[in-house]
């Protein structure tokens, strides 16, 4: 069973004098989960983080762990991990003494100070370093020795502010999957603050996209790209087209509900399927989402995936396992991405048939 406990945040505003920082944030974390706050810069996402640590008292609601609301308990009393971006290490201490300092500041029994940081040390797989200082580290070793130090003491609730922004590209990759390796086989619950969308993907049970202070989207991965709740969602999570549609007509069955309108992207009319849930059947002038790779090149004997348009493609740029292009469909500029394979059908040819299956779709309405 892991060391992680559920994190409930419950109403939480915060304000800043008059300017109203965070509004009626509402999220659940279960224990174990880890979770990405993501949010361009003044978003909220590092003040909610703050309000979570206890840095910052929230001027409304509520922060619940394991149930107990610790909103008014100070920050040094939560007993939530921390790691910073610029890692924080003691410079005139070892690696065993760095990872050993939380311990030691709770009065832990010297025999099990060792054991622990040696357990500690193997798993962020560091044996053999427990002598040298930081400056004697890289960057990705200095920061296995941070996140050690921060989860050492097992604490329910591991925060993570912007964790690998001082990393190059490909360390940053790694570490990645380092992080997400140690705090899922610890079974920790752990919220990272960060602006990289690849980042949030790749390491999140769940997303919290924040902006102007407010959640728009909380969801798996999946279903914020695929689905996304609104038109910001969709824009800011990758790149998307967004197409008017006009004169929706709706017709739910179940779960799911067939939309149809006439749109300027297929010249007539446009098919679409998506969840009923969210849907507003009063409103008649929509817009969906159709990701680039959602739309195919439709070739001579090759069946419709339901709607069909005409397109010109206007730029493209190899990018070794598929090509991204720009068309023309009437007044829309679109983005396509086609495998290798369909742009080489292309033979030379400008203006080219496409089509996209009524259910890669998302309904949006603002």
């Amino acid at each position: 069973m892991g060391i992680g406990q559920e994190l409930s945040v419950v109403n939480v505003t915060k304000y800043y004098g008059t300017f109203k920082a965070l509004e009626d944030i509402r999220l659940i974390c279960r224990p174990g989960e880890f979770v990405s706050i993501l949010g361009s810069s003044g978003s909220g996402k590092t003040t909610l983080l703050k309000v979570i640590a206890g840095f910052e008292r929230c001027s409304d609601g509520k922060i619940l762990l394991n149930g107990t609301d610790v909103a008014a308990v100070p920050c040094f009393k939560r007993n939530i991990g921390m790691l910073f971006q610029n890692y924080a290490l003691f410079p005139h201490l070892t690696v065993a003494q760095n990872i050993a300092y939380p311990l030691k500041l709770r009065k832990v029994p010297k025999a099990e100070i060792s054991s622990r940081v040696s357990k500690m040390i193997a798993m962020i797989k560091l044996t053999g370093l427990e002598d040298r200082f930081p400056r004697q580290l890289s960057g990705g070793q200095q920061q296995r020795v941070a996140l050690a130090r921060a989860i050492v003491y097992n604490p329910p609730l591991l925060l993570l502010d912007e964790p690998l922004g001082a990393l190059d590209k490909n360390l940053r990759h790694d570490m990645q999957f380092e992080i997400k390796r140690i705090t899922h086989e610890l079974g920790m619950t752990t919220i990272s603050v960060t602006h990289d969308q690849e980042e949030a993907f790749s390491m999140s049970d769940k997303i919290c996209i924040i902006s102007a202070g407010r959640v728009q989207q909380f969801d798996t991965p999946e279903h914020i790209y695929e689905k996304p709740a609104n038109r910001f969602v969709a824009e800011f999570m990758g790149t998307t087209n967004i197409v008017p549609l006009k004169n929706a007509v709706y017709e739910k069955d179940g779960g799911q509900c067939r939309i149809s309108g006439d749109s300027e992207l297929t010249g007539g009319k446009c098919q679409l399927q998506v969840a009923s849930d969210g849907i507003r059947e009063s409103e008649k002038e929509p817009f969906f989402a159709l990701r680039p790779e959602a739309i195919h090149l439709l070739t001579e004997g090759m069946q419709s995936k339901g709607n069909i348009f005409e397109a010109e493609i206007t730029e493209n740029i190899y990018l070794g396992q598929y090509v991204k292009c720009k068309a023309k469909a009437g007044t829309l500029v679109l983005n396509i991405t086609l495998d290798v394979g369909e742009f080489r059908q292309l033979e030379g040819k400008r203006r080219v048939r496409f089509t996209f299956d009524p259910t890669d779709t998302a309904i949006l309405y603002e």
